[in-house]
This record gives C-alpha cells, sequence and structure tokens, in this order.
C-alpha cells in the first residue's frame, strides 16, 4: 500500500531500474486484468519526432472551448509524474493517482512474482486510462517513442496523426529515417483516417503503404488540407470543401503546421458526431500556449526557454528567430548526451557566437568531458544563466534551450 508521496518516490524509483522495455505484453495484462479501460474512451493518438505537444495542445484547447471534457496524457510530464494526466487544465491530483495506483498494486504484485514486472510507463499509462474512463468526452493521447511498441499503442482512435519525422532516439528506433518511419506508422489502424505533416519522401512512403494495407484514409498537409501564412502567425487554412481564418499566440512557422494538423483532425471529428463551432477552433488555437516552447520568462533583458530537445526542434528554433532583430543573442544550452549534440550546436552557432553549456540533475545530462573544447561550459546551472545575465543589456536575448528537463529546471531558478 502507497501511503504518501514518499511512498509513490520511492515505488517509481525501483520500476525506473527496469529501464525500457520491449513489446506489448505487459500492458495487454494489465489492461486485461483492469476490464480494458482503453474501449470506453474516444481517443485521437498523435505520433511524431516533433510537434507532438503542440498539436495535443491545439486540439484540447479547441474541443474545451466546444465544451468537452479532454483527457490529455502528455510525455515527458513536468514538473511532477502528475503532470503527464490532465483533465482539460487541472493535472490528475496526488489523491487520485495514488488511490489508482493502490487499486493496481496486487496485480502488478502478482506480474512481479511471474517475470512479467511492468515499467514505469505501463503503469502510467494504465492510470491514465483508468482515470479517464467515465470522465471524459475525449482523450488526446501522445505517445512517449515511436508508435508501433509504444505504451500508448492499444488506445482505439477515432483519428491518429503523425506530425512529424527526423532523427530521434535513433538507439531505439533506427539509424535511417525509413526505420523510424516505420515505428511511427505503427499508430495506424485498420480504416482509422490518419493525418500526416510534412514529411522526408521516403518517410511519407512507409506511412502510405503502412495505411494502405491498414485501409485506411489518408489526409495529407500540403496534399489535402494547406495553410497560407498571412501576417504575424495569422493564416488561411483551407481544404477542398472549408476556409478558416486563424490567429496563433505560440511562435514559428512550424506552429502553423501543427495547427493546420489540429484543424483537419476536428473536421473528421465533426463527421463522427463531434461537433465545434467556428468561434471554438478560432478560441481555441488563439489560446494555446505550452510552457516551455517559446515561453517568454523575462523581458529586458527577455529571457526565452524553448525546450528543442533534437537538431529537428534546433532547426525550427534557428528558423524562428532569423525574422528577428536582437544586438545579441546569448544561449544557454544542455541536453541527453545521447542526442545529436554536435549538430545541434553547430545550427545554434549559425545563430549566435556567444554559446554557453551547461549540466542539469539528469542520469543522461551532458557533463564536462562530453562538450567539444571549442564551447565555454559552466558547471553550475544558476552560475551558467547569471553569467549571460550580467553580461547582458535590456534588448539582448538569452535564450535557455535543449532537452525539456533542461529548461523547466532553468525557468524555475530564474523565477525564484
Amino acid at each position: 500500500m502507497i501511503d504518501n508521496l514518499n511512498d509513490l518516490d520511492q515505488f517509481f524509483e525501483q520500476r525506473r531500474k527496469f529501464g525500457i522495455k520491449p513489446g506489448l505484453e505487459r500492458l495487454d495484462y494489465l489492461l486485461d486484468q483492469t476490464g480494458h479501460p482503453e474501449q470506453e474512451i474516444p481517443t485521437i493518438h498523435i505520433a511524431g519526432t516533433n510537434g507532438k505537444g503542440s498539436t495535443l495542445t491545439y486540439l484540447k484547447e479547441m474541443l474545451m472551448a466546444g465544451e468537452y471534457r479532454v483527457g490529455t496524457f502528455q510525455s515527458p510530464g513536468l514538473p511532477t509524474i502528475f503532470d503527464h494526466i490532465a483533465i482539460n487544465e487541472d493535472v490528475i491530483t496526488s489523491t487520485a493517482f495514488i488511490d489508482i495506483l493502490n487499486q493496481l498494486l496486487p496485480v502488478i504484485d502478482d506480474m512481479d512474482k511471474h517475470d512479467l514486472a511492468p515499467s514505469e510507463y505501463e503503469i502510467l499509462m494504465v492510470i491514465t486510462l483508468l482515470y479517464f474512463r467515465e470522465r471524459v468526452d475525449m482523450g488526446v493521447i501522445e505517445t512517449c517513442m515511436g508508435g508501433r511498441e509504444d505504451v500508448t499503442n492499444r488506445v482505439i482512435p477515432l483519428v491518429t496523426i503523425i506530425t512529424s519525422i527526423d532523427y530521434d532516439h535513433t538507439s531505439f528506433l533506427g539509424t535511417n529515417i525509413e526505420a523510424i518511419a516505420g515505428h511511427k506508422a505503427g499508430i495506424i489502424k485498420n480504416k482509422v483516417p490518419v493525418v500526416i505533416g510534412p514529411f522526408p519522401e521516403k518517410a511519407r512512403q512507409v506511412v502510405r503503404n503502412e495505411a494502405a494495407c491498414k485501409q485506411a484514409p489518408v489526409f495529407e498537409y500540403n496534399q489535402d488540407f494547406f495553410a497560407e501564412e498571412i501576417d504575424h502567425q495569422k493564416f488561411l487554412w483551407k481544404n477542398q470543401d472549408l476556409e478558416h481564418r486563424a490567429k496563433l499566440s505560440m511562435l514559428g512557422k512550424h506552429q502553423i503546421e501543427n495547427a493546420s494538423l489540429a484543424i483537419q483532425t476536428v473536421q473528421l471529428l465533426q463527421k463522427m458526431d463531434f461537433p465545434l463551432e467556428e468561434n471554438a477552433l478560432r478560441h481555441g488555437l488563439l489560446k494555446a500556449q505550452m510552457p516551455n516552447r517559446m515561453e517568454t520568462v523575462k523581458k529586458e533583458p527577455r529571457i526565452i526557454v524553448d525546450g528543442a530537445h533534437n537538431a529537428a526542434s534546433i532547426r525550427q528554433l534557428v528558423e524562428t528567430f532569423s525574422t528577428q532583430t536582437f544586438p545579441t543573442i546569448y544561449v544557454l544550452f544542455s541536453a541527453f548526451r545521447d542526442k545529436e549534440v554536435t549538430e545541434m550546436l553547430t545550427l545554434l552557432a549559425s545563430m549566435t557566437d556567444d554559446i554557453t553549456i551547461t549540466t542539469f540533475n539528469h542520469t543522461r545530462a551532458l557533463r564536462a568531458d562530453d562538450v567539444p573544447a571549442s564551447y565555454r561550459y559552466i558547471a553550475d546551472p544558476e552560475e551558467a544563466w547569471k553569467d549571460a545575465l550580467i553580461r547582458s543589456n535590456s534588448d539582448d536575448l538569452i535564450l535557455i534551450t535543449g532537452s525539456l528537463h533542461f529548461v523547466d529546471f532553468v525557468k524555475k531558478l530564474i523565477q525564484k
């Protein structure tokens, strides 16, 4: 029995020792023992290298504006384990989380004894589904990694979305784009429509082939629906039947792409008896914001945190700032050492020659030995951001980027 937060931390610390476990047999057993809650929740399932969180947020805000109760599962959960799971704006309470986990403990104990010990994320997924059952009108579920063998891949979606396909988690998903696409395409279900973003051609072919095998209708950005930027995050969305004018608060061309996927998904849902008025669509898109994504935490000098956690998202970040002018840009960076760190730093160096690398409290975080000799390294992240603050002027930009865990940690240091 888990009675308090300390017990909960110890329980999941023990589970983390199992690491990432391939296969879904343990999850299937847990779902079978809990009455298959996934079968009772209308769901949108989202995979992709980047853009999952933003697309989820646009969908959540539009559906909420239409007065639906929306359950969301996001990964990573920051700043606490509870932040994986929310209904509308309300993160699951520790009491509700522990109550559901205690109900699962007899099943988990039995699985442990039979060499079927479930991992942290397998348990999290079942808690999510049990919490959503009978509480939500729609679940919006973001994959943790990949898709085909991801712990989220037992939901029964009305629509699937694949936002983008690029290199990330290559040690698990493969070192070529076709292999990575094969994992992402694994969320496609029989005859369930799939909405897809702009992909490299090799990845697009993999996804199209999977969809054809599953007889799943494909709705492709720049083929079946389009977005034309008007000015400063205002855009015109259209398909062969409809047009919508919308404006976003989140910055970057890639956000228009993510919002477009969400609009197309809403159009499909409307044909499945989930109506949404035009005003709800516009209001939801404009309201959508994400913590740690192009988030301004101080204005003079401007300090922006952005969890650009792989090379593809760093590329989008650099593109976003290419249209903005600051006298000097100071970058504070840290990431997981198994990412494409050299490529990420090269991209950032195209924007500024003032890059400081630091670390954070995570077993996979960069350390001094991982940092190329040509870059400044300051081991203490608080000292690192204060160093940039001292050297900057009021009209400069301090950009804190890299791992989501890192930017969230530094943001809290700044706010403190």
